[in-house]
């Protein structure tokens, strides 16, 4: 970290370190983003150059453990950083083969730019300095730039450059998902024109999305472009170009590679390949690009700005520069370009495969980030889910239920994507995976319209997209609950609440819990939020609405009793339990885990490996109870 609270620096390469650094590293607009590998580098068990495009989905099928399963991922797409470099004729430029001797690493949050500075030295006593500048363009979605100087320190000979677009690339990110079928694209064209340019485009076997990226390199002394000798290789899914340049002792050379990338999913594009090769050949030159990119971020930082007063206090300031590197990534996800896609947030942004880049429900978390902020991009994202609308009521129906019951993993067109079963690395064994029962997730859409109501007063929308929105997740909550005469109470059985570690009751061959309290105190609040709703609209609209959907005064009245009579489990009187039945749950063993195994963050992979299970324990993955307290003020 720099004292300018600005920057992420690194000041020695770690091999095993690579990975972190390289998703903390990641660049990206909104549109597509690019993880921080080493240009130099192929996907090995050290690095991974992976790029992601917003929303780029496909879907492949596997045999698993007796049966087909399907999954849908987002795809690793055409490796466009390839860029390295041999000395006469020697092998090509490769960390794992060179004694580095000096190195700095440095993401530039503030100007969105990763840097790298870097001395080795090879298997020949030959001497180079690296200097690598990159970005990935926040302001013209499609472009994006890496330049490399490099400096013969103490040698002189030829020194051949090579910069590829590489589409032979698989998702192979995530090690539990190797042995998943992996490969999701089928190279379509690949091709070098005159002047430095290479073309390159791909398709998504399932999903048919074409991607086309087309690169511009050149040689430079100094800052003069130099005509250098140029060959070209071309095989399936890959292109590279050649160039040949000679270098004395001393003396530098840089290295500026401009891309452009677009898909068949843009708007106002009639072929993306023809779009990527027209705005290449008119793209500016890298200091250019980066004077209107850096300007950009200047306008992002304006809005996010954060000022403390550290009162003379300097051991204070790293939070603030870990503040600003989690809104930089925020903003890399979700961006102004977002506003133009159909894109949700996923859980681990586009910086990876985790997850296989789903969306989940962690818009809740950063709502109230952009609904002060950039609105306008919350608001994209609730349309998002508006969109999938007739996908979540179709799920609410096969379910038995009404109204819309959104999926836990949502992807590209909104059916339920959670795993059928679940590999555990620690055991090697397979298992059932319950996670498409955390019905949660549509309380936490209906919770994010009404807030982005709340901060924007955005009527119109509400009454052209949240209103409908938000009462058909109430529709459907008001069909899962049970009115228990008994208690005289809702209640809402066969559940999971945000935390993980529990889904179904010890011994149980039926997943789901009963009564989970975050879920409850969540369906009562949406009730109440429901009625409101209807008053806020004007009259002709609120009727306009409930013909529409066909609600009925019968159902209004369910909502209303609802809202005052759900049932919230308690033990010892006062305490909220998490679920009903949680306080009979064993105590765990934390001390005795913890010598036995040390990082114990995956309980749920060690007790199932020892043939147990977090169902029986008192332990949590997610703040589940909690939640109520972050989410609701006291009048609430």
């Amino acid at each position: 970290m720099s004292k300018n609270n600005w920057s992420l620096v690194y000041d020695e390469y770690l091999p095993e370190q690579e990975g972190l650094r390289e998703a903390l590293c990641t660049l990206g607009n909104g549109y597509f983003a690019t993880r921080g590998a080493f240009p130099q580098e192929v996907a090995d068990d050290v690095h991974y150059p992976g790029t992601y495009l917003a929303g780029g989905y496909n879907r492949l099928g596997t045999e698993v453990a007796g049966r087909v399963i399907v999954n849908e991922d987002l795809v690793n797409i055409p490796n466009w950083l390839c860029l390295t470099f041999r000395i006469n004729d020697g092998e090509w430029f490769q960390l794992k083969a060179v004694n580095v001797s000096r190195f700095r690493q440095e993401l530039d949050i503030k100007k969105g730019l990763l840097l790298r500075d870097y001395t080795f030295t090879d298997a020949h006593g030959r001497q180079t300095t690296i200097k690598e500048r990159r970005f990935v363009h926040m302001r013209f979605s499609h472009l994006a730039a890496i330049e490399l100087t490099i400096t013969a320190d103490n040698w002189s000979g030829s020194m051949q450059v090579r910069s590829a677009l590489d589409g032979t690339v698989e998702n192979l990110g995530i090690k539990r998902y190797r042995e998943l079928n992996h490969r999701h694209l089928i190279p379509l064209e690949q091709h070098a024109e005159d002047d430095g340019y290479i073309f390159l485009k791909v398709q998504t076997s399932q999903s048919e999305i074409r991607i086309a990226q087309a690169a511009r390199t050149r040689v430079m002394r100094g800052h003069v472009h130099v005509p250098v000798s140029c060959e070209t290789v071309v095989e399936e899914g890959y292109v590279a170009q050649n160039f040949c340049i000679e270098v004395s002792k001393g003396e530098t050379i840089t290295v500026e590679k401009i891309i452009t990338q677009y898909t068949s999913k843009d708007h106002s594009c009639s072929e993306c390949g023809v779009e990527a090769l027209e705005t290449i050949k008119h793209a500016p030159e890298f200091d250019h690009l980066l004077h209107s990119h850096m300007h950009a971020w200047d306008y992002l930082w304006d809005q996010f700005k954060i000022e403390i007063d550290f009162n003379g206090h300097d051991d204070v300031r790293h939070p603030v520069m870990i503040l600003r590197l989690h809104l930089f990534h925020l903003l890399q996800t979700a961006s102004h370009h977002t506003v133009d896609l159909d894109v949700g947030v996923p859980a681990r942004g586009w910086h990876g495969e985790a997850y296989r880049g789903h969306i989940f429900w962690d818009e809740l978390f950063i709502f109230p980030t952009l609904n002060f902020r950039m609105p306008e991009i919350t608001q994209s994202l609730l349309k998002y889910r508006y969109r999938r609308l007739k996908q979540a009521r179709l799920h609410a129906k096969e379910a038995g239920y009404k109204g819309a019951m959104f999926p836990w993993q949502s992807g590209s067109d909104g059916r339920e994507e959670s795993q059928v079963v679940h590999l555990n690395p620690k055991s090697g064994r397979w298992h059932p995976d319950n996670s498409s029962i955390q019905r949660h997730v549509s309380a936490a859409i209906a919770y994010n319209t009404w807030r982005y109501y709340e901060a924007t007063g955005n009527v119109d929308f509400l009454y052209t997209y949240g209103a409908e929105l938000f009462l058909e997740i109430t529709r459907f909550w008001a069909s899962i609950a049970e009115y228990n005469k008994e208690l005289g109470r809702y209640e809402i059985k066969g559940v999971m609440g945000p935390d993980e570690y529990h889904d179904a009751y010890p011994d149980s061959s039926e997943p789901g819990l009963d009564n989970n309290a975050y879920t409850n105190v969540m369906v009562a609040w949406i009730m109440c939020r429901a009625l409101e709703i209807l008053d806020i609209l004007s009259r002709s609209k609120s009727e306009e609405i409930c013909h529409i959907l066909d609600i009925t005064d019968a159902e209004i009245e369910r909502w209303n009793d609802m809202s005052q009579r759900m049932f919230v489990p308690y033990h010892d009187e006062v305490i909220i339990s998490q679920f009903q039945g949680y306080d009979k749950l064993k105590e765990f063993d934390w001390e005795g885990y913890r010598k036995r195994y040390g990082d114990i963050q995956r309980l749920d992979r060690i007790l199932e490996a020892e043939d147990d299970s977090t169902n029986r324990y008192k332990l949590s993955k997610q703040a589940d109870v909690l939640m109520l307290f972050y989410l609701f003020s006291v009048e609430e």
